[in-house]
Formats: structure tokens, C-alpha cells, sequence
């Protein structure tokens, strides 16, 4: 096939989540040869893991000031909600701004968001007796990190063409996938290794700061390939900047509402593409509370503290890990849409079972094997919209997708941070699991929903 609307578009929808084929293709370390590559990765390696490490620590410190769920998924929710809003007119701002100056911009601004959080710790103003300013600054703080997120999640994604030739394009996709699957692997790990030897809160919102500073340096240094830059300028695919119609020709970009709501009038005229959009928003809504849930279910449940809080979302991460290896593994023929059911039964039994355990070492493994799940659906969910999505609608439908799953997550956490409160952390996962075991077990007693045809080009 010749470069074209079909493949710019697959393109867009590797990036944007890459798939088990992608992982596969060229060599497993190619990328890396490219020194502005190699940069890249590395930068947003460390200030990952150094995000993670804040994400548990504030998970601790909310929690804390007055052992509320409701005041964990207020947070949540307030921090994640820029996505559902500005995520689609954020790729609009990546094609018309210098990406690298955008990300530097963004990250120095992030790097003073995590130095406000650890000046506030340190001087005793995010304090149980001063609870609700306390919430109000960390609130503020998640609103303007969560708007910066929005804003250049496109950018960081399309940044990569100019990185790498275009035949290395997809390596560095899932090169850069496996970056923040092991930062969210270690990031909890190396705070929970921190609070063990001694260190506090803020210390590790100091850490986070520090590693902004890592990643500016990284983007500084990063020179763009002329080639890729003048293919980006000029509408080529690799640089995902211009879109085309479906007769090839070019055609004027589209407005972001306009790119969203195709995508929406496509699933709702094909059920196999909206029961699989679908099927990601029900898991969001329902499955993924618990990870909001943990520092309760940690302190209510187990009767533990920000050791056991992390040893839980490590493990979840280290399944996500051994999740997309498993999916990456698996054979191009693969009906993947006809595992999806099984999956998302399973991942309801083991929060079931997640409720119910009293026991940290059952906790732990459970909690690894639901990452494990989680990673697994999403990916599979992937690959069948992405073979069965005509190629000129693929990045909209996609985009979609990721609606559902980004941009839905702060709404589950605003609904189950009362329900927890109300009911207690265990319940409330229980609750949400026994609804997603309703969807699970309809999709397997209904086949033909998820029965797939192929792409269709």
C-alpha cells in the first residue's frame, strides 16, 4: 500500500495506543540508535516514575486528612476531568505550536506544580487540622497538572516521528509504551522504598519536582531530523499534521468536535464498534474504582498504611507489564474480540475476590492479576476497532476509545469516591464488580455482538 488516508490514519491509531502487532514489528531495541530518541525515552522514563511516586504519595496525604473516600475521588475526579474536555482540541494545538517548546513549557510548569505541593507539605499547611484548605490547594494544584496533561498528551505522542525515521516509527511506539508501564511499575516501589527509610511526603513531592528537571533537559537537547520536520510541515503521515478525506485528496482539518462526533455516529451505526467502546467505558466505570479505592482498602480493610498502598499498585502495574507481553505474544490471527467477554469476567471475579480478602499477600496477587486484565482488555479492544474500522475513520474511532477510558476515569471516581464513603471501600468495589460481572457474562451469553468481520477498508 502506498502512503495514504488509510495509513496516515493507522498511524494516528498506533500512537495513540499501541497494539500487540506493534510491539512486534523490527527490532526489539532498534529506536534506541537514534540519539534524539534515546533522549526522549530516558527523560520521560525518570519524570514518569517521579509522577507515579507523587501519585501514591498524594493518594496517602488526601486519604489522611480525614480518611475520606469521598475526598480521594473529589481529587481524582478534578485532576482527571481536563481530559474528557481538552484532549481532542490539544492535537489541534500540537500541529500548530512548536511541540518541543509546548513540552518544555508544560513541564516547567508541572515542575512548579510539584514544588508548590512539596513547600506546602514541608511548612505544615496540607495538615488533618487543616483539612479543608488543605484539599482546596491540593484540588488547585490537580486541576492545573491535569490541564497541562490534557493539553500535551498529543504533543508528547506526535513528537515521535520527528525522532526516528519513518520505518522505526512503530518500535519507538511500543519503546515508548513499555516506558510508562515501567515507570508505573517502579514509581510506587521506589516512594514505598523512600517512606521505609525514613523519608516524608514532601520529600517525595521534592523527587517528582527533580525529575522535571530531567526531562526539560532531555526536550532541550532534542533536535528534531529536518527530513521528519519538513514531512510533519508539509501534511505528510509521519508527521500526523494534516488528515485527508476519503478520495485522498487533501482536505481543510477538521474541528475537534467534528473529529469526535464521526467517531460517534460510526459506533452507533455499527453495534460491534460501539458494544467494544462500550464494554471500555463499563470497565472504567465499574472495574477501575478500586485503584482510587486503595489507600481505603489498605487502611479500612487490611488495617495497613503507605507500605501496603504501594505494594498494591506496584503489583497492579506489574501486571499490566506482564498483561501487554502476553498480548504482544500472542499470534496475528488471534480472534481477539471473542476473548474480551472471558477477560472482563474475569477481571469482575477477581475484584470480587479483591473485596472480600483480608490477607495482604492475596490482596497483592489479586491486585497484579486485575492490572493483568485490565492491560489485557484495553489492548485487545485496540486491535479489533483497529481491524474492523475503515482506515479513513480509524484515528477518530480511536480517539473515541480513548474517551472512554481517559476521559470517563475522573467521572468513576467522582461516583465511587461517595459510594466508598458511604458504604465502606471493600462494598463499593464489590458493587461495581458485580456490575461488570452482569456485563461480562451478557457479552459471553451473546457472541454474536463482538462478532468482528474484518477490517474493512
Amino acid at each position: 500500500m502506498t502512503d495514504g488516508p488509510h495509513e496516515v490514519e493507522q498511524l494516528e491509531a498506533d500512537v495513540a495506543e499501541p497494539t500487540g502487532d506493534v510491539v512486534r514489528r523490527g527490532g526489539t531495541f532498534e529506536s534506541f540508535r537514534f540519539r534524539g530518541f534515546s533522549l526522549f525515552w530516558a527523560g520521560a522514563f525518570v519524570s514518569n516514575t517521579g509522577s507515579w511516586m507523587q501519585n501514591y504519595a498524594l493518594a496517602i496525604v488526601v486519604y489522611g486528612l480525614r480518611h475520606s473516600e469521598l475526598d480521594s475521588g473529589m481529587v481524582n475526579f478534578v485532576s482527571g476531568i481536563p481530559v474528557l474536555f481538552l484532549a481532542l482540541p490539544a492535537g489541534a494545538l500540537a500541529d500548530k505550536v512548536d511541540k518541543r517548546r509546548l513540552l518544555i513549557v508544560s513541564q516547567f510548569v508541572m515542575l512548579l506544580q510539584a514544588s508548590a505541593l512539596a513547600l506546602l507539605y514541608t511548612s505544615g499547611h496540607l495538615t488533618p487540622e487543616n483539612a479543608i484548605p488543605s484539599l482546596l490547594w491540593i484540588g488547585g494544584l490537580g486541576l492545573l497538572g491535569g490541564v497541562m496533561s490534557a493539553l500535551t498528551f498529543p504533543a508528547w505522542q506526535s513528537l515521535l516521528p520527528d525522532l526516528v525515521p519513518r520505518e522505526s516509527l512503530l518500535n519507538a511506539i511500543a519503546l515508548n509504551s513499555a516506558q510508562f508501564q515501567s515507570a508505573r511499575l517502579l514509581g510506587p516501589l521506589a516512594a514505598a522504598a523512600l517512606v521505609l527509610a525514613g523519608a516524608g511526603m514532601g520529600e517525595i513531592f521534592w523527587v517528582n519536582a527533580g525529575s522535571f528537571l530531567f526531562v526539560i533537559a532531555a526536550l532541550w537537547a532534542i533536535e528534531p531530523h529536518a527530513s521528519h520536520a519538513g514531512e510533519s510541515a508539509h501534511g505528510d503521515g509521519a508527521g500526523f499534521s494534516a488528515k485527508r478525506d476519503g478520495r485522498g485528496a487533501d482536505a481543510p482539518c477538521e474541528g475537534s468536535w467534528r473529529t469526535l462526533t464521526a467517531g460517534l455516529r460510526y459506533a452507533g451505526e455499527n453495534p460491534f464498534i460501539g458494544v467494544l467502546v462500550g464494554s471500555t467505558a463499563v470497565m472504567t466505570i465499574f472495574g477501575l474504582p478500586y485503584m482510587m479505592l486503595l489507600p481505603a482498602y489498605a487502611d479500612k480493610v487490611l488495617g495497613g498504611g503507605a507500605a501496603e498502598t504501594a505494594y498494591l499498585m506496584a503489583a497492579n502495574g506489574l501486571g499490566a507489564v506482564v498483561g501487554a507481553l502476553i498480548v504482544a505474544s500472542l499470534p496475528r490471527n488471534t480472534r481477539r474480540e471473542r476473548i474480551i467477554p472471558g477477560t472482563l469476567t474475569a477481571f469482575a471475579l477477581l475484584l470480587i475476590a479483591f473485596s472480600l480478602s483480608r490477607v495482604l499477600w492475596l490482596s497483592i496477587v489479586i491486585s497484579a492479576l486485575a492490572g493483568a486484565c485490565v492491560l489485557t482488555v484495553n489492548s485487545m479492544t485496540n486491535t479489533s476497532i483497529q481491524a474492523n474500522v475503515p482506515g479513513r475513520l480509524r484515528g477518530r474511532v480511536m480517539a473515541l476509545f480513548i474517551m472512554a477510558f481517559m476521559g470517563i476515569m475522573p467521572v468513576s471516581s467522582l461516583i465511587f469516591g461517595p459510594i466508598g464513603q458511604l458504604i465502606g471501600p471493600a462494598r463499593a468495589i464489590l458493587g461495581g464488580a458485580v456490575v461488570l460481572l452482569g456485563w461480562g457474562v451478557f457479552l459471553m451469553a451473546r457472541p454474536g455482538l463482538l462478532a468482528g468481520h474484518g477490517a474493512r477498508e
